[in-house]
């Protein structure tokens, strides 16, 4: 439950961060990159918790 939960607010921060910061500039890395990115590994995990808890239930 606790794999889901964190996926899910990684999703969201995640996708916050890559519609709000399009237009700001950093030096290294750009913000709109990193919120699509976390969107993705966000939803990845929150997907695996979810199939993981699915095996657990079957056994």
């Amino acid at each position: 439950m606790k794999g889901i939960a964190i996926g899910i607010l990684l999703a969201i921060v995640g996708v916050i961060l890559w519609l709000t910061t399009k237009e700001v500039e950093t030096p290294i890395v750009s913000l709109h990159k990193i919120g699509l990115i976390l969107a993705i590994v966000g939803g990845a995990e929150a997907l695996l918790a979810v199939l993981s808890l699915g095996k657990k239930a079957t056994k």
